[in-house]
């Protein structure tokens, strides 16, 4: 999946700001400087994809 951003502006000025396709503590330094230019956070919710561990590559070549 594709990291994005989504910003919803709804009628009343509220503004949502969600993230999608990131992994772990990323999401939220994805979007700190977002909501950091907002203003107050009055509420926040973790996905399931905030506890999902970033994905590591690890080999291990042995000759033999």
């Amino acid at each position: 999946m594709a990291e994005k951003i989504i910003i919803n502006i709804k009628e009343d000025g509220a503004v949502e700001v969600k993230t999608h396709g990131f992994k772990g503590k990323a999401c939220m330094k994805s979007s700190q400087f977002i909501e950091e230019a907002l203003g107050t956070i009055t509420s926040t919710r973790k996905t399931a994809e905030f506890y999902s561990e970033e994905l590591q590559e690890r080999v291990r070549v042995s000759r033999g």
